[in-house]
């Protein structure tokens, strides 16, 4: 099967701008075409020959006419439409409109693991649903599918906070012992090996891929990189990773899901004890034209895009344990 007229939702965003990046690198191969809301304020790159399309996403025959001739339609959006009924809508549009292939938002974690299944929907989106649903369209024969899947987007957790280091003021809040394996991959990576998958969609038809680009990854491992990348001492602070996810967990119980949210997410990388970011036996690099990268690279590619001086985002930085 031969993909080429691609529709990306959600062009703006993170993932639809790297993944549209990625594509015009084979602009022999594809013709692209960016659908978004009406409210966007999306503008193509000058002579990128990029089709705009503007659809409301509640609409099933505005997403149909928008969907109608293209191959496949690859979703990054965001936000609500990443909930069940939003999302199966679009997925029907699709069938409807007789697109090929759907690659499913999913990106960044392993669905089928326990820690991400007990998420609620409302926060983490309907994403296991959502495959499940697609699974049974690939059994009928109605659409084919895929996903992608890279753990956490190494780059943005690194520089915006969340992975525990605020490179512009030399600070690290280590959580538990900073050992934990990490499978995140840097955001252009989980773009290469989505477009490969467009240039030969054969071996990942209805089925999910995962891939892990940095070996070695643990919090520690990167502190001691950042200290020898930067030659400058970082100060740390120790953090109680195993209180984080005993609280959280009493909080999602008493259904006090934003208190909860934030400190399942940290645990669920860092925490031992009950950790969802494990992808060993399903990693298939090769399959996607993924290279292994060593830590200083993607550390070195990291501070490069965003600059020494990002700030982080404070609450995405300083998590500790929620009240209960």
């Amino acid at each position: 099967m031969e993909l080429k007229n691609i529709a990306i939702l959600g062009p703006r965003g993170n993932v639809g701008t790297a993944i549209i990046t990625e594509l015009l690198k084979h602009s022999d191969r594809f013709t692209i075409t960016a659908i978004s809301r009406p409210t966007s304020t999306y503008t193509p790159l000058a002579d990128s020959k990029i089709t705009t399309k503007v659809a409301n996403f509640t609409s099933f025959d505005s997403l149909k006419d928008a969907f109608a001739g293209h191959d496949t339609i690859v979703n990054c959006i965001s936000g609500g439409a990443t909930q069940y009924d939003p999302s199966k809508l679009i997925i029907d549009a699709a069938v409807a409109a007789g697109v090929k292939m759907f690659f499913a938002n999913e990106y960044i974690g392993n669905l089928n693991s326990e820690q991400f299944r007990r998420m609620p929907e409302f926060f983490a989106g309907g994403k296991f649903r959502i495959r499940e649903y697609l699974e049974v369209l690939g059994k009928e024969g109605k659409i084919n599918w895929t996903a992608l899947n890279g753990g956490p987007f190494f780059d943005m957790w690194l520089m915006k906070g969340p992975a525990g280091f605020d490179i512009h003021n030399r600070s690290a809040r280590i959580y538990g012992t900073g050992n934990n394996p990490l499978f995140w991959t840097p955001l252009p990576t989980i773009a290469h090996a989505a477009v490969n998958m467009l240039l030969h969609p054969g071996p990942i038809l209805n089925r999910a891929i995962y891939i892990s680009s940095i070996p070695g990854l643990t919090q520690n491992t990167i502190l001691d990189t950042l200290e020898t990348v930067l030659n400058s001492k970082f100060t740390i602070t120790n953090v109680d990773v195993a209180q984080i996810n005993r609280n959280a967990k009493i909080a999602l119980e008493r259904g006090e899901i934003g208190k909860a949210m934030k400190g399942l997410t940290i645990s669920n990388q860092f925490y031992e004890g009950d950790c969802e970011n494990d992808f060993t036996g399903l990693i298939e690099n090769d399959l996607v034209g993924v290279k292994q990268a060593s830590i200083e690279e993607a550390v070195n590619d990291a501070i490069q895009r965003y600059g020494e001086n990002t700030p982080v985002v404070d609450g995405m930085y300083k998590v500790d344990p929620c009240e209960v």
